[in-house]
């Protein structure tokens, strides 16, 4: 695990909620491709299928697959140092919320199954909650620099811009730059 921080610091991160993304953040993969390869396994001759629900948008692609496969929360190699972080905030009385792009029924089952969730949100049908329709949800359940995000990509910047603090997992040397010139208090953990 590295650390790395600049001078806005967060004195008590149990004051804040705490948002964590689930693909790339809690895991190295994504669920979407998940539940692709489980529906091509399962129905090899439906492939043409799939490209009508994403014709119709990313979110009735997620949601129809679920209406095919089964997704099994348990199946998903976690990130050990992330739970283990996140097991001392909850311990230490923080508040953990997870927050994803994956479809609402994914984010119920990991939820669930970690058992360190106040609650879940999933992209549902028509929204996919990703970039800056995270945003705008984290900012109307939590207010503006009332949360702490953890995420792992390039556009999950649209959501750190209005957080307290970023804890970033596994990020690519431009995102670390842009975090860093932006003045955003950072916890950087490189996990395999």
């Amino acid at each position: 695990m590295n650390k790395q921080a600049n001078n806005n610091q967060p004195t008590n991160f149990s004051k804040y909620a705490i948002c964590v993304d689930l693909d790339g953040t809690l895991w190295a993969g994504d669920c979407l491709w998940i539940c692709i390869r489980k529906f091509l396994k399962k129905h090899p001759l439906r492939f043409a299928q799939m490209f009508l629900w994403l014709r119709q948008g990313r979110t009735h692609l997620k949601h129809n697959l679920l209406d095919y496969v089964t997704f099994e929360a348990k199946e998903l190699n976690y990130f050990s140092e992330m739970l283990i972080y996140l097991n001392e905030l909850k311990n230490h009385g923080a508040k953990l919320y997870l927050i994803t792009g994956s479809d609402q029924a994914i984010a119920d089952k990991v939820a669930k199954h970690l058992n360190l969730f106040e609650c879940a949100y999933g992209s549902t049908v028509g929204n996919n909650l990703v970039g800056d329709q995270k945003a705008n949800l984290l900012n109307q359940l939590f207010g503006v620099k009332n949360y702490i995000y953890f995420g792992n990509e390039w556009k999950d910047r649209l959501i750190w811009q209005h957080c307290a603090a970023a804890v970033c997992v596994n990020i690519n040397n431009k995102t670390l730059k842009w975090l860093t010139s932006n003045g955003i208090y950072i916890r950087r953990f490189i996990c395999k």
